[in-house]
């Protein structure tokens, strides 16, 4: 008998607990405030994914080089500084990527990568190759993105006193 009130208990909780936070979620801030959060994961999903076509596209080209090289071709200074830049965009991605994404839940490990991949932007600091940095950093979060939304927001405030 205690058990069953226990787990009647523990259901009308979650039911409570449910209930509170739909009524929260349909707010009409906090979902306009949602559906920036997901326009803003919408972008930086399509920016990870040129990416990675990107990096397709260089490894392939790294590829070719190489084949060059063993072949005992002519490889220009050009092909040369490209191929150095093509290993250390490599390198840069196995050291970064691989770790994180043998954390055993997928999900966890992408949203991490993309947190720790924004935090570090803010220092001006790039953990993956530059295929997955635009050459315009519209969309990025920069530094002075950053500071530029900080201001956003205080002038925001100061007009609703």
């Amino acid at each position: 008998m205690n058990f069953n009130k226990y787990i009647y208990g523990i259901n009308s909780f979650r039911r409570r607990i449910i209930k509170f936070l739909l009524r929260i979620f349909t707010l009409p801030k906090v979902k306009d405030e949602i559906a920036r959060y997901a326009k803003g994961f919408m972008g930086e999903s399509s920016r990870y994914s040129s990416g990675i076509k990107g990096e397709a596209i260089e490894t392939k080209e790294a590829f070719t080089i190489l084949t060059k090289y063993i072949r005992k071709e002519k490889i220009s200074r050009a092909e040369k500084k490209q191929f150095k830049h093509f290993v250390n965009d490599l390198l840069k991605s196995t050291g970064v990527v691989v770790p994180i994404m043998l954390i055993p839940l997928p999900f966890v490990s992408t949203i991490l990568l993309i947190i720790m991949d924004h935090l570090l932007l803010t220092m001006n600091i790039h953990i993956l190759p530059a295929s997955f940095y635009p050459e315009k950093k519209q969309g990025l979060m920069t530094a002075e993105g950053v500071e530029v939304d900080l201001e956003k927001e205080i002038s925001k405030g100061k007009r609703k006193r």
